[in-house]
């Protein structure tokens, strides 16, 4: 398997344990927005059909994620946001992903969809092919990140516990993977899965410009208010105190004792110090380095 198709298989799986959380009020309701119907196709002719909404009065964005980095928690915010604001929220990924479609089949030719005024486009877990030589200039874009240390952790977890089983070739390959897991003790999964990851990280390298906000999960998982009006300000979008405060509450989830069975294991910072040998840490930081500096994260 090269490294994108096991790039695509993280995303996949991520976007299969998006748990659907119950809309807000009906003030946030926009079931009357007209919807029109968009054809996309891919590179071997799958037919992926999207509903889209006429576009709002905005200037148009992107939202992506590290699996494993609140990446769930990012799309239900957006979501509700969108949903408050009359922004078309549009995933891609998702709706490929209902339709049994990989996003990863999709080519070039698709970015004609991607629009500069009126949409949130969003749920992207890695940084698509399809993306790499379109124009980001006007668009603004979010990009939420974890320590890599704690991710490759949570990503073991998920992997040989949390996950539901789907129907298909995807259950029946998370099924192996879960058989196989029996027999990898966690430090030698992430020192095995770090590069995988690192590329990840990496593939967002093309992005990295004035019109780019990054988001830390240690500094928004525990501050979730400042995390909503801080995506606000910079999307020059407006919200009632009173709607933050309850898309907040919606989401405020916090376990109160590690459940290494749901999907919300465990959300404090630092976990890996818990849970890794200090010479599988050293190698991590040693192969990590790169990453961690840029985006912050101390050398233990």
């Amino acid at each position: 398997m090269t490294s994108q198709q096991e790039q695509q298989q993280i995303e996949t799986l991520e976007c299969f344990t998006s748990s659907p959380v119950p809309r807000l009020n009906d003030e946030c309701a926009v079931d009357d927005i007209e919807q029109m119907k968009k054809v996309i196709y891919t590179s071997n002719q799958q037919e992926l059909e999207l509903e889209v909404s006429a576009p709002a009065n905005i200037q148009s964005f992107f939202a992506f994620a590290i699996p494993k980095s609140g990446s769930v928690l990012l799309d239900n915010v957006l979501e509700d946001i969108c949903a408050c604001l009359d922004i078309p929220a549009i995933s891609i990924a998702k709706t490929a992903f209902q339709e049994g479609i990989e996003e990863g089949q999709f080519g070039e030719e698709i970015c004609e969809f991607f629009v500069e005024r009126g949409y949130c486009y969003y749920g992207f877990r890695y940084f698509p092919t399809y993306l790499d030589n379109f124009n980001f200039k006007n668009f603004k874009k979010i990009l939420l990140v974890r320590d890599p240390r704690d991710i490759l952790v949570s990503h073991y977890f998920s992997m040989k516990k949390s996950h539901p089983l789907p129907e298909g070739a995807m259950g029946e390959q998370l099924s192996q993977l879960r058989k196989e897991l029996l027999d990898i003790e966690i430090d030698d999964y992430v020192l095995e899965k770090a590069e995988q990851f690192s590329g990840i990280f990496r593939g967002y390298q093309c992005i990295q410009d004035e019109n780019l906000k990054i988001f830390r999960y240690e500094d928004i998982i525990f501050q979730k208010n400042r995390w909503i009006v801080e995506i606000l300000k910079f999307l020059c979008l407006e919200m009632g105190r009173d709607t933050i405060e309850e898309i907040v509450k919606r989401h405020d989830i916090f376990p109160d004792r590690e459940n290494v069975n749901s999907h919300i294991r465990k959300v404090t910072p630092g976990d890996h110090k818990d849970k890794l040998k200090s010479v599988t840490i050293k190698a991590l930081n040693h192969s990590l380095k790169d990453i961690l500096i840029q985006y912050g994260y101390n050398l233990d």
